[in-house]
């Protein structure tokens, strides 16, 4: 900042200091003029218009010129010689012109410092953007990659180079085509001119050679000369190998569940078909047939069966899962499917739902398959509405599924497999109510004056019961 600048910063903070100073500046230059009169001093008058310029505005400018003007004249050696009028007028228009040319100067440098603290602080804001942007960049678990026109990489942060096995050298200039394929041909395939938003699950490749599957959201944007693209890489391997964990535990708690039931039914009926044949093993002739024997071989082989099955279904541990968690998964499940359907659904669901005696994937698939239920019951319906509401009753807590379809001819049947006219199989419900049975709870089939209503019942944790 020059002197001229740090003056004129005084003169706006101490405006009256600066007039009282001009004036008394004016009134020596005046009793110097007074007491000198064969000297003419009148040009120091310019002296106080500059100094007090800074501070006043148009009027007070004008009244300080006219002022010195006067006494300019007044003091002069010619005294009021002929044209003195014309010389005071002269004298006040250069003062008076002296003093808006630093009050014009004094605004041009406000405005200037102004612009400059204005840029000065975009800049600052720019640069803690980017410092963030910058941060957030290389901080992020995700990989990050900016490709040119040719597909080699242009920006790469800590996490690409960590993903793609360059943690020990230099991303930047490789090809992306030698690590993510995908990425080299959507950039060459792609026409030019639109951009491109989507993500894609793929196959990658680190620098040694091992294969990864990789989730990758990418965007297209255009460059001089071309069309440069941006991906965010994610590892997706371990959520793929936890998710085919977790549908092959849930696969096989729902196929011993099944075997079970299964089991149950076939030992009931090997139960029966031993008691009949003990009956008919009383009459003389029966028991010494060959075939008889062999029948009743037959049956103890079944009730073996039977056993055997129930015995591999009992090896298992009884899970506890989050209700309202579970409730939110099948919600987000569910719910676009039944809309697509034009199926209104309205979520009753309490707040601080407690934990219940299940397991988690079975019982999602619980709530599935009920929804699914209702979506066709609905198909041919004119009022197509499904309500899921929850309720703690008798120490149970209950979920159910009503619809507003024609309702269920003969509840008797509901729960049989392999139902005539049923969809797929009809093992929905019968797998359903085995699977919520296993832990204690149960599937149920409420009568309504209109529509259906299927209640799921568990048993909270602290309320838990031996299976």
């Amino acid at each position: 900042m020059t002197k001229l600048d740090r003056f004129l910063v005084y003169a706006e903070g101490h405006r009256l200091p600066l007039c009282v100073a001009a004036v008394v500046m004016v009134a020596a230059i005046a009793w110097v003029d007074w007491l000198l009169p064969t000297v003419s001093i009148g040009y120091l008058y310019l002296v106080p218009v500059l100094l007090s310029a800074a501070a006043l505005n148009g009027v007070q400018i004008v009244i300080m010129a006219v002022l010195c003007g006067f006494l300019r004249e007044a003091f002069d050696p010619l005294e009021w010689a002929p044209g003195a009028t014309g010389r005071i007028v002269v004298g006040t228009a250069c003062f008076a012109m002296t003093g808006f040319f630093v009050a014009e100067l004094n605004q041009r440098r406000r405005l200037l410092t102004e612009h400059l603290a204005e840029r000065e602080e975009q800049m600052r804001m720019r640069r803690h953007a980017e410092m963030q942007v910058r941060v957030l960049i290389e901080t992020t678990p995700l990989a990050i990659l900016m490709l040119d026109d040719s597909g080699r990489v242009e920006l790469a942060n800590e996490s690409a180079r960590q993903l793609l096995g360059f943690e020990d050298g230099e991303l930047s200039g490789e090809q992306v085509q030698a690590y993510l394929p995908i990425l080299y041909r959507i950039l060459k395939t792609h026409r030019a001119g639109s951009n491109l938003r989507t993500n894609v699950e793929c196959k990658g490749v680190r620098r040694t050679g091992e294969v990864f599957l990789a989730h990758v959201w990418l965007s297209t944007y255009s460059i001089a000369g071309g069309q440069g693209l941006a991906a965010v890489v994610w590892d997706s391997s371990e959520n793929l190998r936890d998710r085919e964990g977790a549908g092959v535990d849930s696969m096989m708690a729902t196929s011993r569940v099944l075997i079970g039931a299964i089991s149950h039914e076939i030992r009931n009926l090997a139960s029966a078909a031993t008691a009949a044949h003990a009956m008919l093993g009383e009459q003389a002739p029966l028991a010494e047939n060959e075939q008889y024997r062999v029948l009743g071989t037959l049956i103890q082989g079944l009730e073996k069966i039977a056993t055997s099955g129930l015995h591999a279904s009992s090896g298992r541990e009884t899970g506890t899962a989050d209700l309202g968690t579970v409730l939110d998964e099948a919600r987000v499940v569910i719910e676009p499917s039944l809309r697509e359907a034009g199926i209104s659904v309205t979520w009753d669901v309490s707040e601080n739902l407690p934990l219940v005696q299940a397991d988690h994937h079975s019982l999602l698939q619980v709530f599935v398959n009920l929804a699914r239920n209702c979506r066709q019951a609905l198909e041919d319906a004119a009022l197509r509405e499904v309500r899921i509401c929850t309720a703690v009753e008798s120490d149970l807590v209950q979920v159910r599924f009503c619809d507003s379809g024609p309702g269920v001819a003969h509840p008797e049947e509901l729960f049989r497999p392999f139902q005539s006219g049923a969809h797929s199989v009809g093992l929905g419900l019968y797998i359903s109510r085995a699977i919520l049975r296993s832990h204690g709870g149960g599937l149920r089939y409420e009568p309504q004056a209109s529509g259906s209503c299927f209640t799921v019942e568990l048993w909270p944790v602290e309320n838990a019961v031996e299976v």
